[in-house]
């Protein structure tokens, strides 16, 4: 399916077929570099960067691989459990309080991990922070929030958020390698939770807001002279929101989330472990965390070309590019030896990973509207994460039991296949 553009909205007029009146400054904006820099930090707390602390905290606790896949899976099935409810409270009553509220516990959560000497507390306070929704940059806050304020611009709104996170992880990762190398783990993980709530807590309650009709804005910066049921109709004419359950009798949903279920499973088994398999194979610490920054540079990328391409193909067969990509970053990484082979291994993994979140933002909403995209997301996520959370744990004792990870591995390449050949059959409900 491909986007609707801006020379056929008939968002450029009011009912009475007046034109609609742009304002110079579009709150929307605000919103999504809010969320750019919040869904960056997020992603920066224990989940792109948590493969760092599992080799430090091994020698220190003597913990088995296997505890930091069951801490993963924990912060993935907690965010399986509470997304339901979360989407349906960010339809409701919008993000403000409730990522201030929800997201400073969880950031504090994480600085707690500083504290730990038992296995069971890294694992439950993961699931703690997943309940809270705070399962990463492509969480169930960001992507429906930003998606509320556009419709036609939805795809530029997407990219200046998504800009956000491999901005941030630039920083992040050889942040993380320098904290643990001077001031230990404990440290490291102190300063990034604290961090955490010092920018997701004031920018949740002093930015953030609903949706723009809260605001007596509509979609896409437009301001309109009629009421607000013939705004709703004009927005509608892009655009059919679909309810929550009109989407989960739909097979498109469930195609979707199905492809980016499997997804999830085989990503997870080798996104959480692929930095300690590679200092196990003997690759130095900081050339690795240097290595990963360039998964930042290769997200930004991904961002460009992928606002330029969503115009031109269907976000089935762009989803089907990230799956392919992710394949081949899977595939090098299981061989991966030396800088070099982490390095274009990583530079793939950010541009697959950059491509499939986006996707995902951009064709729920595509699909099913904005109304009530909280709910829809907040269901589809938590089936994907549920397919998803027994990989971790699996990849870790199956490594710890023969000294590999390429067999589960393997298997996950074979997922990403799978998923590429789903989606690539998806197609929009009602065709």
């Amino acid at each position: 399916m491909k986007l609707p553009s801006s020379q056929n909205n008939p968002n450029e007029h009011n009912s009475e077929g007046a034109p609609a009146k742009a304002g110079r400054f579009y709150y929307g904006w605000v919103i999504a570099i809010s969320m750019a820099v919040i869904g960056g930090w997020t992603l920066s707390m224990g989940v792109a960067n948590f493969g760092f602390f599992i080799n430090p905290m091994r020698e220190e606790l003597d913990f088995d691989r296997s505890v930091f896949g069951w801490a993963s899976s924990a912060r993935t099935v907690g965010a399986a459990v509470g997304g339901i409810l979360i989407g349906r409270l960010i339809d409701q009553h919008g993000p403000r309080v409730l990522l201030a509220v929800f997201g400073g516990i969880g950031a504090a959560s994480i600085a707690l991990i500083s504290m730990i000497s038992h296995e069971w507390h890294l694992i439950a306070i993961y699931g703690i922070v997943g309940m809270l929704g705070m399962q990463g940059g492509a969480n169930i806050y960001t992507g429906s929030v930003v998606a509320k304020w556009f419709v036609v611009k939805r795809t530029k709104a997407m990219s200046v958020m998504y800009l956000g996170l491999p901005m941030v992880l630039i920083f992040a990762f050889p942040l993380t390698q320098f904290l643990i190398d001077e001031f230990g783990w404990r440290t490291a993980w102190l300063v990034i939770g604290l961090a955490g709530v010092g920018l997701i807590v004031p920018i949740s309650l002093f930015l953030l807001r609903r949706q723009p009709e809260d605001m007596g804005l509509q979609v896409d910066g437009l301001f309109f002279d009629s009421t607000s049921s013939q705004n709703e109709n004009n927005v509608n004419a892009v655009e059919r929101s679909w309810t929550r359950a009109e989407a989960l009798r739909s097979g498109t949903f469930w195609r979707l989330t199905l492809a980016f279920g499997l997804h999830m499973a085989g990503q997870q088994s080798v996104s959480l472990y692929r930095w300690a398999h590679y200092a196990d194979q003997g690759v130095d610490p900081t050339v690795i965390s240097y290595a990963a920054s360039m998964e930042g540079v290769s997200s930004i990328i991904a961002v460009f070309t992928l606002g330029f391409l969503v115009y031109r193909f269907r976000l089935q067969g762009l989803a089907s590019i990230g799956f392919i990509l992710m394949i081949a970053s899977h595939s090098l990484t299981i061989v991966a030896s030396t800088g070099i082979e982490v390095t274009i291994a990583t530079i793939l993994f950010g541009l697959a990973v950059t491509y499939l979140v986006m996707v995902q933002s951009l064709i729920y909403p595509a699909f099913f509207g904005r109304a009530h995209i909280g709910a829809i997301r907040g269901v589809s996520l938590s089936v994907s994460m549920g397919l998803g959370a027994a990989s971790a744990p699996l990849t870790g004792y199956v490594a710890d039991s023969i000294g590999t990870f390429a067999p589960v591995w393997w298997v996950a390449v074979s997922l990403l296949a799978v998923s590429a050949f789903v989606i690539g059959r998806t197609k929009p409900p009602g065709t």
